[in-house]
């Protein structure tokens, strides 16, 4: 593939026409993701077709093309996604405090460090996380009453810290979960993020009590500890490498995520190599490109060049593949399997309790002073009455980040997949109007593009329906 851009074509505001090197695609996001083998006269076909104003009368061939398109239900009229606005969440993300033994050159939050200003390094009230736990329990009790499925309630541990520097406070809080699961008959589910710089006790917690474990990893060892220091400036891969190895020998769900800098981009396939090697019970790897924000002003790391990020990547996808290892690459803004008009759950009032007691819907901004802070820190906990406080005109603004008001992501191909991005990034403090992209964007349609070709099995025919020398050919899991 070329380093530019994908060519695409917006034939309708669900039907788009894509372009690699065999020549066209005619993509249908909605409806099950219908994907089919065009050329030019296909393409020309379908557009006299959908223009209204255009009275062409079609040949037996191109007439078969579009039946056997309208077969595959290409042209069925299906309803976009769309949020549910009501907040009764049945999940909670704890940060159980801000402190961190670790100090990431790139760290978004300056963990350990009280952020851009210096704010108070504080430990979750855990009356506050208890209060979140009952919550969540309680809407997911209701939730079984109304519908009659019975379903988990989650509890996770993340943080503008590591989770695991407030220890004490986070086992009691699992404790906690776990009895109320029992006594409401309904299983909790606890999961953490983790930089895995654990001790003894911490690791030997974390394969007993949590169901899915993400670990913060950058690849291979140098760059581990170049990138991922502890705070006294010492190296940390001894001792990530042995939570990871403890992780694959257990039977906890485990994935990584690696931070890429413009310094390490070109070591990507390297990186999947060692990790497939090292630690195969690993359920996938998400490379993420640094966002310049943070610690980043000090230690000026910069974000990888969009081209060589998606070389480097695809790269890494193909030696995996080729060496049979089930480990996925995951990048955030390329998934191709979602159908969504959001990219996370900020919109919905995603349920995250900061370590000041705060409720903020965005993991990004965890702090009073971030200039964020007004739209997406929607709630706190009230220590007098035991219990939440929301604003419910800032769950109705934040129900307002969709891509159906994003008018940039209008004719984009991936505008149901990624959803206009992270809008904490590309967004701030602006309305979702203002979503002009970002370098992201390149990455994403890049990679989607990819997904969608590796859909495909494309064979050359000698029969065509247009006088093409080629046959239409739809491949779909559903066709």
């Amino acid at each position: 593939m070329s380093s530019a851009q994908p060519d695409t074509t917006t034939l309708s505001p669900e039907l788009f026409i894509l372009r690699d090197e065999q020549g066209p695609i005619l993509y249908a996001p909605l409806g099950g993701q219908l994907l089919a083998r065009l050329d030019a006269a296909g393409v020309a076909t379908l557009q006299a077709w959908l223009d209204p104003a255009d009275p062409h009368q079609f040949s037996v061939g191109q007439q078969r093309v579009l039946d056997e398109l309208a077969a595959h239900r290409f042209f069925d009229v299906c309803e976009p996604p769309r949020s549910d606005p009501v907040f009764k969440p049945c999940e909670v993300t704890l940060f159980p405090t801000n402190r961190c033994n670790l100090r990431c050159v790139y760290c978004y939050t300056e963990g350990g460090e009280g952020g851009a200003l210096r704010e108070e390094l504080v430990t979750l009230d855990r009356a506050a996380g208890r209060a979140a736990i009952d919550l969540v329990a309680k809407n997911a009790q209701e939730q079984n009453a109304a519908t009659g499925h019975p379903r988990n309630f989650l509890v996770s541990f993340h943080g503008n810290g590591e989770p695991f520097s407030a220890f004490d406070t986070v086992r009691e809080l699992c404790f906690y979960a776990t009895d109320v699961a029992e006594r409401i008959g309904f299983p909790v589910v606890l999961n953490a993020a983790t930089n895995g710089v654990l001790t003894d006790e911490q690791l030997d917690f974390l394969i007993a009590y949590m169901t899915n474990v993400n670990i913060s990893f950058d690849g291979l060892p140098d760059i581990q500890d170049a990138q991922r220091p502890r705070a006294d400036g010492a190296g940390t891969f001894a001792a990530l490498d042995r939570t990871l190895r403890r992780l694959d020998a257990s039977t906890v769900e485990y994935g990584i995520r690696t931070t890429v800098t413009a310094g390490i981009v070109d070591r990507l396939p390297e990186i999947a190599a060692f990790v497939a090697a090292r630690y195969p019970r690993c359920t996938q790897l998400h490379l993420e490109p640094v966002w310049a924000c943070g610690r980043c002003r000090s230690t000026h790391e910069e974000p990888p060049d969009a081209t060589r990020f998606v070389a480097r990547y695809l790269e890494a996808a193909d030696l995996l593949t080729a060496k049979g290892s089930p480990m996925r690459l995951v990048f955030s803004g390329a998934r191709k399997e979602l159908v969504c008009d959001a990219f996370c759950k900020a919109n919905v009032g995603s349920f995250t309790v900061t370590p000041a007691g705060d409720v903020t819907a965005c993991y990004e901004v965890s702090y009073r002073s971030d200039p964020r802070a007004d739209r997406y820190l929607f709630g706190h906990y009230d220590a007098v009455a035991g219990a939440y406080v929301f604003d419910e005109d800032k769950l109705a603004a934040l129900h307002e980040l969709t891509v159906h008001n994003m008018p940039f992501c209008e004719r984009c191909f991936c505008k149901w997949h990624c959803a206009g991005d992270c809008s904490a990034k590309v967004i701030g403090t602006g309305k979702p109007q203002d979503n002009q992209g970002s370098e992201r964007c390149e990455i994403t349609r890049r990679l989607t593009l990819k997904m969608l070709q590796r859909e495909l099995d494309w064979k050359p025919s000698e029969d065509s329906a247009d006088g093409s020398g080629k046959r239409e050919e739809y491949h779909d899991s559903k066709v």
